[in-house]
């Protein structure tokens, strides 16, 4: 058995880290797959005390989202379609920083991809933060 380096340990973990959260991702997508806003069959309920507030109806507007409703989207949650975006994107960016990450470059990939999720993220889900 080799012994891995501490560079090919991080390269390795944070390998495992972009496939886990791609996963989460992907379970999102199947969710709103699986759930329609028309039969109102979500299992998970708004837990929001004072109603209607920012997340209301968001897992309605994935829903519609991935059925290309995307003007139903709107209605059901105006910050739906951006942080959809959110996770799109970030699905297919795991794969992709898993695709170009080496020894060589994983300081500035680890780097790079850290600035962008938390830019991203700030981008999409200001209708929420702010």
């Amino acid at each position: 058995m080799k012994v891995l380096t501490t560079k090919e340990l991080y390269i390795k973990n944070y390998r495992i880290i972009n496939y886990l959260f791609a996963g989460i991702f992907g379970l999102i997508f199947l969710y709103s797959g699986i759930f329609s806003a028309q039969k109102n069959n979500h299992p998970i309920q708004s837990v929001c005390v004072v109603k209607p507030c920012s997340s209301t109806g968001l897992s309605r507007s994935f829903s519609e989202i991935v059925r290309f409703n995307f003007n139903l989207a709107q209605k059901f949650n105006k910050n739906g379609i951006a942080i959809f975006l959110f996770f799109f994107l970030e699905f297919f960016l795991r794969f992709a920083v898993n695709l170009v990450l080496t020894a060589k470059n994983f300081n500035k990939i680890l780097y790079s991809d850290i600035i962008f999720s938390v830019l991203l993220y700030l981008l999409c889900f200001k209708g929420l933060l702010f």
